[in-house]
C-alpha cells in the first residue's frame, strides 16, 4: 500500500504521555502537562487522509483513506531509569475491516520534555511549559537532512523544522468532538521554489492530540510553475490529514 510509509514518520504522528506510574513524581498541569493525561489502556483512533505525489506511477497523484490506532499497553525503565510507554500501532484499509499491527513505539516525559522515539527516530514532541511563542529544536536528535522514501522518490523530509507554539487554550471542533481548550504546534513552516515542509499538530486539554497536517512537497518546476498551488506544482512527496474519530 502505498501510504503504508506514512506510518514511519511520527509523528506525522503522534501521541505524548504525560504519566509515570499512572502520574509522574514532578506532574505539574501548570505546565501544560494535562493536555496529556495519559495512562496505560487508553487508545486513540484517528482517520489518515493522503495525497501522494508519484512522478514514476501510472497515476501521479494518488488519494487514499485508512485508520491509524494506537493504545498504551505497558510501561517500562530506560538506562536511565526514565519511565517509558510501550504503545502497540495497529492500522487497517477501511473501518470495517480488522485492526493489523503495525509496529511498537515509546514515549516518555523526561526533563520537561514529551518525547517519541519511532523507527530509530527520538523526537521531542513538546517541551514544557507550555506558552504561546515558544520554541524548541524538536527533531536535534537526528540530522535534518535525512532522507526518506516516499513513492520511490528520495525527499529531505525533516529540512529546516522548527517547533513552536502557536495557538494557546483554543475551543475547537475536531472529528465531531468538541474540544474547550486546544492548542497549535507549527512544527515546521518552511517554503522556497522547489521544496515546501509544512508540519502542523493540535493537542486537546485532557486528550491529547486531536489533528495534525503535514505538507512535504518539492518540485523542479519554476517558471512555467509560478503562481500555481502546491497541489498542481508539486511532483513529488505527499499531503496527510489526520483526524481523531475515536478515543477512550
Amino acid at each position: 500500500m502505498k501510504n503504508r510509509f506514512l506510518y514511519l514518520l511520527f509523528g506525522f504522528s503522534i501521541i505524548l504521555v504525560a504519566a509515570c506510574k499512572e502520574t509522574p513524581d514532578d506532574y505539574n498541569p501548570n505546565l501544560g502537562y494535562d493536555y496529556y493525561p495519559l495512562e496505560v489502556g487508553k487508545f486513540f483512533e484517528y482517520q489518515m487522509d493522503s495525497i501522494i505525489f508519484d512522478p514514476n506511477g501510472d497515476t501521479t497523484v494518488f488519494h487514499t483513506t485508512s485508520f491509524l490506532r494506537e493504545e498504551i499497553l505497558d510501561t517500562l525503565t530506560d538506562n536511565e531509569g526514565n519511565t517509558m510507554y510501550k504503545i502497540e500501532q495497529y492500522e487497517r484499509a477501511a473501518d470495517t475491516l480488522p485492526w493489523n499491527i503495525k509496529k511498537v513505539l515509546s514515549v516518555a516525559l523526561v526533563d520537561n520534555q514529551a518525547t517519541r522515539t519511532e523507527d530509530n527516530l527520538h523526537f521531542v514532541k513538546i517541551a514544557f511549559p507550555l506558552a504561546k511563542g515558544n520554541r524548541w529544536k524538536g527533531n536535534s536528535h537526528f540530522d535534518e537532512g535525512l532522507i526518506v522514501d516516499i513513492a520511490g522518490e528520495t525527499v529531505a523530509m525533516f529540512k529546516g523544522w522548527e517547533y513552536r507554539v502557536n495557538d494557546f487554550g483554543v475551543a475547537d471542533t475536531i472529528g465531531g468532538f468538541q474540544f474547550d481548550e486546544t492548542i497549535l504546534i507549527e512544527e515546521a513552516e518552511n517554503e522556497n521554489l522547489i521544496e515546501l515542509r509544512r508540519s502542523y499538530a493540535t493537542y486537546a486539554k485532557g486528550v491529547g492530540l486531536v489533528a495534525r497536517e503535514l505538507w512535504i512537497l518539492d518540485t523542479q518546476c519554476i517558471d512555467d510553475c509560478v503562481g500555481q498551488p502546491w497541489e498542481q506544482k508539486a511532483e513529488k512527496g505527499f499531503i496527510l490529514r489526520q483526524t481523531i474519530i475515536n478515543h477512550n
